[in-house]
C-alpha cells in the first residue's frame, strides 16, 4: 500500500484535536513529516511533540518533498495556498470554506485539472455513517419532501475540547492577523459585489461559510437522495453580526420548504445540531454530537405511521469516526483512483448559495 509523505498548513485547533492524530493513526496511508504555523510556540511544540520538521510558512513547506497536504490555515488562505500546492504537483485537502468566493473556488478547479492531483474539501459529514445510511433509507421513500428543518446551538469548541493537550499560539505577528482581517474583507465583497456592512462580512464569514456550510452541504446530499433540490431563495438573516445565521428556500419539484438556523451559545456549554425531513408518513431526523467528540454517534431516528400509532426506529449503522473516513477517503483517491468525496465544484455550489442567501440579507 502506497503510503503518502504529507504536510499540514496551520496547527490550530481542527489540526491538532482531528488531522494530526488521525493522519499519525493511519500509518499505512500517511507519513506526516512537516508542519507550518507562524506561531512559533505551536510548531516548537508539536516539532518537539511528534518529532516533525516545522517551517513558518506552508509554502516554504510544500518544497519539503511533500506528496501531499492539509490545508487547515485561516480560511482567507485556503484559496491561494491550495492553487499554490497544486501547482506543484502536490495532492490537497482543504478544510472548508474552500474559498469564500466563487472566482477563488474557479482558481482551484483550474489548477487541479492542470495538475491532474486530487483537490478535496473536508466537509466530514459526509462520511458520517448515519447519513448515509439516510441517504440509503431516502431511496425508498416514494411520498414528496415536505420540509427539511435544520437548527443548531453551538457553545463552540471549548467544553468538548477542554481535556486535550492542546497548545495555544499568542505569538502570531499582529501584522499577520490584520493581513488576514483585510484579506477576509476583501475576498467576502468579491463574493457580494459590494463593500459589505461589516455586521455582514462577519456574518458570511462565520456563521454561513465557517458553521452552516456543513449543513448546506449535507442537505444538498440528502437533497439528491430524496429526488429533490433548493429552490428559490425565501429569506436570509444574521442575528448580531457572527452571533447567528438564517436561511430558507423553497424546495424543488415540491411545494416544500427549506430552512436553517445557526446560533452561536458561548456562555451555555451545550452543542445540538439537528437535521429533520418531513414526509407525509414519515419523519426522518440526524442529530449530530460536538464534532470534535470522536467516535460519538450521529443519532439517526426514523419515525413514521401505523394507523393512529407511531413507530420509532433509532438507527445505530457504525462508530466509524468521519474526520478518519474522510482521510482514508482521501487517500484511495490519490492512490487508487476512487471517486472524489466533497469536490471543489460542491464547494462551489455552496459558496454560490451562501452569496446568493447573503445578497437577499443585505437587501432587507
Amino acid at each position: 500500500m502506497t503510503r503518502l509523505k504529507v504536510g499540514i498548513a496551520g496547527c490550530g485547533l481542527v489540526t491538532q484535536v482531528e488531522h494530526l492524530p488521525n493522519l499519525i493513526n493511519l500509518p499505512k496511508l500517511f507519513e506526516v513529516v512537516a508542519i507550518a504555523d507562524p506561531s512559533a510556540t505551536v510548531r516548537e511544540a508539536l516539532s518537539a511533540r511528534h518529532g516533525l520538521r516545522a517551517f513558518v510558512s506552508a509554502t516554504e513547506m510544500m518544497a519539503a518533498g511533500l506528496d501531499a497536504i492539509v490545508i487547515a490555515t485561516p480560511d482567507s488562505y485556503h484559496a491561494d495556498l491550495a492553487v499554490a500546492a497544486l501547482e506543484r504537483g502536490l495532492h490537497v485537502f482543504s478544510e472548508k470554506p474552500l474559498a469564500y468566493n466563487t472566482a477563488d473556488i474557479a482558481r482551484i478547479i483550474a489548477a487541479r485539472d492542470k495538475a491532474g492531483r486530487v483537490m478535496q474539501v473536508g466537509y466530514m459529514k459526509r462520511f458520517d455513517p448515519a447519513y448515509l445510511m439516510l441517504c440509503d433509507l431516502l431511496h425508498t421513500v416514494d411520498g414528496p419532501l415536505r420540509a427539511v428543518t435544520v437548527d443548531v446551538l453551538d457553545s463552540g469548541s471549548d467544553p468538548f475540547v477542554a481535556h486535550h493537550d492542546m497548545v495555544v499560539g499568542t505569538d502570531v505577528p499582529k501584522a499577520l492577523i490584520e493581513e488576514g482581517a483585510a484579506r477576509r474583507a476583501a475576498q467576502v465583497k468579491v463574493a457580494l459585489g459590494t463593500d459589505a456592512d461589516p455586521l455582514v462580512t462577519r456574518g458570511f464569514s462565520g456563521p454561513y461559510s465557517s458553521s452552516l456550510v456543513h449543513d448546506l452541504n449535507v442537505v444538498q446530499g440528502l437533497l439528491d437522495a430524496a429526488g429533490a433540490k433548493m429552490g428559490k431563495p425565501v429569506g436570509a438573516a444574521f442575528i448580531a453580526g457572527n452571533s447567528g445565521g438564517y436561511l430558507s428556500a423553497k424546495l424543488d419539484p415540491t411545494d416544500g420548504l427549506v430552512t436553517m438556523t445557526w446560533m452561536a451559545t458561548p456562555r451555555l456549554a451545550y452543542y445540538c445540531e439537528r437535521i429533520s425531513m418531513v414526509f407525509d408518513d414519515r419523519n426522518f431526523e440526524l442529530r449530530f454530537p460536538s464534532p470534535y467528540l470522536n467516535h460519538h454517534l450521529t443519532e439517526l431516528i426514523e419515525r413514521r405511521a401505523n394507523g393512529l400509532a407511531l413507530e420509532e426506529i433509532r438507527h445505530r449503522p457504525s462508530y466509524a469516526e468521519p474526520f478518519v473516513e474522510e482521510l482514508k477517503a482521501w487517500h484511495a483517491a490519490i492512490v487508487d483512483g476512487a471517486p472524489v468525496v466533497n469536490t471543489a465544484e460542491q464547494a462551489a455550489t455552496d459558496m454560490g448559495l451562501f452569496a446568493t442567501f447573503a445578497k437577499l440579507a443585505l437587501a432587507k
